[in-house]
């Protein structure tokens, strides 16, 4: 038992709590997952013990008086129990870098990491989060990245 505390301890050190992974990938508008190119942005990532989400950089930025309010931007949010498969992809209605794949139930969401390492490193979290949850141990990974 003690192997598997110090185990513990080393890899929540590792980790970027209270998420498993925290980066950057280029993802299309929300509303319109087959826009062209020049519509996808570079934006932060999240993923925790339940969903891979967009962050919304704009709720940290200050409102300017007199702004028009524009309609609200909707940002990409993947629930974990939604994910039937996850995968590398190479496809020319992509933008150029490392390519992934999120197969759902509501439909695939595609987005590009700027390197093939860091898409592994992707990968990697969302299939460990994806088989734990399938496992019934959301609960445990709950509590190791909210501890």
């Amino acid at each position: 038992m003690q192997v598997y505390r110090s185990a513990l301890r080393l890899v929540r050190s590792m980790l970027t709590l209270p998420y498993l992974k925290v980066g950057y990938l280029t993802a299309p508008p929300a509303d319109d997952p087959i826009a062209p190119h020049k519509h996808w942005e570079r934006s932060q990532f999240i993923l925790n013990h339940t969903e891979l989400q967009q962050v919304n950089d704009s709720e940290s930025a200050p409102v300017k008086a007199n702004a028009l309010v524009e309609k609200a931007k909707r940002f990409i949010k993947v629930d974990v129990a939604d994910i039937v498969s996850v995968s590398t992809c190479s496809d020319l209605t992509l933008p150029p870098g490392a390519g992934l794949c999120i197969n759902t139930t509501h439909g695939p969401v595609f987005l590009v990491a700027d390197t093939w390492e860091s898409l592994d490193g992707w990968l990697d979290a969302i299939r460990l989060v994806y088989t734990i949850f399938a496992r019934g141990k959301t609960d445990v990974l709950a509590g190791i990245i909210t501890g």
